[in-house]
């Protein structure tokens, strides 16, 4: 089963480059308050994603910092997989990679080294970036011998050199090995994959639950998750950081409001309602909260925004400042069009009808609620209001 892995090398600060020819070969991070995509010249001084940008700045002098835009991004992203579809009956894309399933093309394509080269170059000849590709039977090893030549790297693992190529890896590189879980058997003076398969799948039951059975089978190169073109996501995100502290009851209520509303559009237009939402605060000092709550299915806003406000003040009780607030949408089921008893549609049907106008005219076009509020304090364009540090599903 050939899986191939794309993935775009520093995608936000590679756009911005690409942008602005200027900034090539320079230090480049985008982000607010902390570093969302961080280019190489940037790493190389040891800035990192999740870097906040003070120690940027520390570590890197004359890094030049973007807020960045993710309108732009995704219309890079939608050409890179557009490019992609030429060759794959399936692809799952996510932010900035994809997963290319190439089962039952053998006879089409014999060779799948040369079908990354193919797209390695393309993309690079018709939007101008850089990407590496992983090929591999699964979509665990294809992207694991993606990162192992990043940046603008390609490598194909066969069958024969996949055990090598596992037991070579240090812990930290298995997928879901996180760093609380990997400081676990770091303390078991377990460093290695090699010395991590030593251990038993009734340790593993016991240390860690289904976590444990998952990463005994992931150390052993076997993944059997399938490849699907529209998959259900696990969460649907909205974040950004403030453009400046603040403590104000009606600007933070505001900005939860406009992400909740993002989201949820983000929900509806996969035909999907949901069932969990998470509100993440955090202060200026850095600490961070988060708290989340359950309710029945729903893809409609004005059911969200109530347990939004709560959960926001039951986070926010310290009297500091915050600079960074988030939403999250999860346990999704898909809408299936049955309103709940007592409702009447009236409010699915304004969402679809906003919505539409949304699709024609732009997010900007209509904003409601709470999110009127940040009128005369946030910039505004065609896409919505501009935030500091935009965030896209994941």
């Amino acid at each position: 089963m050939p899986i191939l892995h794309l993935d775009i090398d520093a995608f936000f600060a590679s756009v911005e480059q690409l942008r602005d020819p200027r900034l090539k070969g320079r230090p480049v991070a985008v982000g607010g308050g902390v570093v969302a995509s961080a280019s190489y010249e940037a790493r190389a001084r040891g800035v990192a994603n999740g870097t906040p940008l003070h120690e940027a700045r520390r570590l890197c002098p004359g890094i030049i910092v973007l807020e960045g835009r993710h309108e732009i991004y995704r219309c890079f992203t939608a050409a890179i997989w557009e490019i992609c579809r030429r060759y794959a009956p399936a692809l799952e894309c996510l932010l900035d990679e994809a997963f290319c399933d190439f089962s039952g093309t053998e006879r089409v394509y014999p060779d799948f080294l040369e079908v990354g080269r193919r797209l390695r170059r393309e993309i690079q000849d018709e939007v101008g970036l850089a990407v590496t590709v992983g090929v591999a039977r699964n979509r665990m090893l294809s992207k694991l011998a993606a990162k192992s030549v990043k940046p603008d790297g390609l490598r194909l693992l066969p069958e024969a050199d996949e055990e090598p190529f596992l037991l070579s890896l240090p812990l930290e590189k298995l997928p879901g090995m996180g760093p609380k879980t990997r400081q676990i058997f770091h303390d078991m003076n377990i460093r290695s994959v090699r010395e991590f398969r030593e251990v038993p799948l009734r340790t593993l039951e016991g240390l860690l639950g289904k976590v444990g059975a998952a990463l005994y089978e992931r150390a052993r190169g076997r993944d059997t998750r399938a490849i699907h073109e529209r998959e259900v996501p696990r969460s649907i995100s909205r974040e950004t950081t403030f453009h400046r502290a603040t403590a104000e009851r009606g600007e933070i209520e505001g900005l939860l409001s406009y992400l909740v509303d993002r989201a949820l559009r983000a929900a509806r237009q996969l035909g999907l309602k949901a069932k969990t939402v998470g509100v993440k605060v955090r202060y200026s000092d850095w600490q961070q909260e988060e708290m989340s709550r359950s309710f029945p299915a729903t893809a409609v806003d004005e059911d969200v925004h109530p347990v939004v406000r709560e959960l926001l003040w039951k986070l926010y009780t310290r009297r500091v400042t915050l600079r960074h607030a988030g939403i999250v949408l999860s346990n999704f089921v898909p809408d299936d069009g049955q309103l709940a008893l007592f409702d009447d549609g009236r409010l699915a049907r304004l969402h679809a009808a906003v919505d539409a106008v949304r699709d024609k005219f732009g997010d900007g076009a209509i904003v409601a609620g709470r999110a009127i509020d940040l009128l005369s304090k946030l910039p505004k364009d065609a896409y919505g209001y501009v935030l500091r540090t935009p965030s896209l599903t994941k």
